[in-house]
C-alpha cells in the first residue's frame, strides 16, 4: 500500500481573527472540507495514490484534522473510502468522504514482461522478454513478434479501457503499405498477467476497392517478472 494524503489549510483564512474578531460580526459556522478532483479518483495499481486536492478552511480557524482510510494499490478493482474531518477552534466540526477505485494506468504497465507467443506457423510458443514503456495515455509494447519476426518499423500500440479495468485494445495499426495489426485482451486482477489475442492481415487494392486476405491469428501471454513488480 502507498498513501499519501495531504491536506491543505489556507493561511488566510487560518489567520481570519484579523479580519473578523467579534463573534456577532459573523455567526459561527462548521469548517469546510472540499474534495476537489474526480471523485471517484482513479488510482493505478501498484502507483503511489496522493489525494492532494481537499481544501480545509474555517470561519475563526482549525483545531485539528485528520483522515481515517485504507487504500490497497497492489489489487486491481478493489473500491476504497477516505473519510476526512475537521474541527475548528469552536468546537465545530465537519466531515467529507472521498470514493478510491483502483485501476490499470499506462503507468502501471511499464517496466519488462515475460511472453509467450503462438505463432500460427509453429506448434511450439515463441518466448522472449518485452520492455513496455508508456507514450501519454498508451502502453507502448517494444517487441511484439509476428511469424517469429518483432515488429521493428515502429512500436505497438497498446490502449487500455479504464472503464472496465481489465481490458486492452490493440487498436488497427499499419506497419507496411499493406500490413495490419489489430486485437484485444484483458489484464488479471493484480495486473501481473496479460492475455493478448492479435490478429495481422493485408490489405491490396483491385480496381481501387480494398481487399483483406492472409489473416493470421496469435495468442500472446504476458507475465510481469516478478523482481521489478512495484
Amino acid at each position: 500500500m502507498k498513501v499519501t494524503i495531504k491536506i491543505y489549510l489556507p493561511l488566510l483564512l487560518l489567520l481570519s481573527f484579523a479580519g473578523c474578531t467579534d463573534k456577532e460580526d459573523a455567526p459561527e459556522q462548521p469548517p469546510t472540507i472540499v474534495v476537489g478532483g474526480q471523485n471517484p479518483l482513479k488510482a493505478g495499481i501498484y502507483l503511489s495514490f496522493v489525494d492532494d486536492s481537499v481544501k480545509i478552511s474555517a470561519l475563526y480557524g482549525i483545531d485539528s484534522v485528520w483522515a481515517e482510510y485504507w487504500v490497497d494499490t497492489s489489487r486491481l478493482g478493489d473500491d476504497y473510502h477516505v473519510f476526512y474531518h475537521a474541527v475548528s477552534l469552536s468546537g465545530m466540526t465537519a466531515d467529507a468522504q472521498r470514493d478510491v477505485w483502483v485501476v490499470v494506468k499506462p503507468e502501471s504497465m511499464k517496466g519488462l514482461w515475460d511472453v509467450s507467443v503462438d505463432m500460427p506457423a509453429s506448434k511450439l510458443p515463441l518466448t522472449f522478454v518485452d520492455s513496455l514503456d508508456v507514450d501519454g495515455d498508451k502502453v507502448i509494447i517494444n517487441n511484439l513478434h509476428i511469424n517469429t519476426l518483432p515488429l521493428l518499423r515502429e512500436k505497438v500500440k497498446l490502449s487500455l479501457a479504464a472503464d472496465l479495468q481489465d481490458s486492452v485494445y490493440l487498436f488497427e495499426q499499419s506497419f507496411s503499405d499493406s500490413l495490419y495489426l489489430f486485437g484485444s485482451g484483458t489484464i488479471d486482477e493484480r495486473a501481473m498477467e496479460m492475455k493478448l489475442n492479435y490478429f495481422t492481415f493485408t490489405v491490396t487494392v483491385e480496381d481501387s476497392i480494398s481487399i483483406n486476405s492472409d489473416t493470421l491469428t496469435y495468442r500472446a501471454v504476458y507475465s510481469r517478472k516478478p523482481t521489478l513488480t512495484k
